[in-house]
């Protein structure tokens, strides 16, 4: 199933920004000082769930276009999907 790519760079993404978080606290020489870390950490954990909001976002847009077409097209539509990913 082709989603938008989203499959593929999407838990990279996540996973690079939480190991370079994880980096910053574990890590002493990298490691910021006082007020430093918290803003740090703050910035990435702002940045992992815009990422998140920005997936479900381009999934949900997907799938409504994906609805559109197929109504556009004549077809039966598909059922309504009971879980955050799946139909049926």
């Amino acid at each position: 199933m082709k989603l938008l790519n989203l499959r593929l760079w999407g838990p990279f993404y996540v996973a690079g920004l939480l190991i370079i978080l994880v980096a910053m606290w574990v890590i002493e020489a990298i490691r910021p000082k006082g007020i430093a870390l918290w803003i740090g950490s703050l910035l990435i954990l702002i940045g992992v769930v815009f990422n998140f909001y920005m997936m479900y976002g381009e999934i949900k847009a997907h799938e409504e276009k994906q609805e559109l077409n197929r109504e556009l097209s004549g077809l039966d539509p598909l059922p309504k999907k009971k879980g955050l990913f799946k139909r049926g």
